[in-house]
């Protein structure tokens, strides 16, 4: 998925989860899960993430392959508990976040391996990224956006 498919993914997890949390400021809630939608694209050295973070993206991008480790349920659940040993609120924004960025890249054709490292595994869908198909679903996610703030 796209850079800006990732963060409706995210936007559209915020609404739709926000009201189940409190415990913080709200639009730091969303900071995070928008920080979290884009995340695990660090490793890929072309994203918008990894130029954004300078030298860290570098060296991340550089230790690890893209839609490897950061591309999997093992590692988010890794980062949410060392977040949370911070704050547990935003721990959670990271971790809506950061799912939506797997549920974004499970449909495309070269999908995640979900479980790894303890997993090979793939999981793949048909939706060819930046192709018509990532469209209508960034149409779908800015209709569902619209709707959750003014409906």
């Amino acid at each position: 998925m796209l850079f800006y498919t990732h963060l409706l993914l995210g936007i559209v997890g915020f609404l739709l989860l926000n009201k189940y949390f409190s415990g913080g400021y709200e639009w730091l809630f969303l900071l995070f899960v928008l920080l979290g939608s884009v995340l695990p694209d660090i490793d890929d050295g072309k994203s918008k993430i990894k130029k954004a973070s300078g030298i860290i993206g570098s060296v991340i991008s550089f230790l690890f392959k893209h839609r490897g480790i950061l591309h999997s349920l093992i590692f988010a659940l890794v980062l949410f508990v060392l977040l949370s040993l911070w704050d547990i609120y935003y721990a959670w924004a990271l971790l809506i976040g950061y799912t939506s960025h797997l549920v974004g890249d499970v449909i495309t054709p070269m999908g995640i391996q979900l479980f790894y490292p303890f997993s090979r595994w793939k999981i793949r869908g048909p939706i060819r990224v930046g192709k018509f198909g990532e469209w209508i679903i960034l149409f779908g996610l800015v209709v569902l956006v619209i709707k959750e703030l003014f409906f």
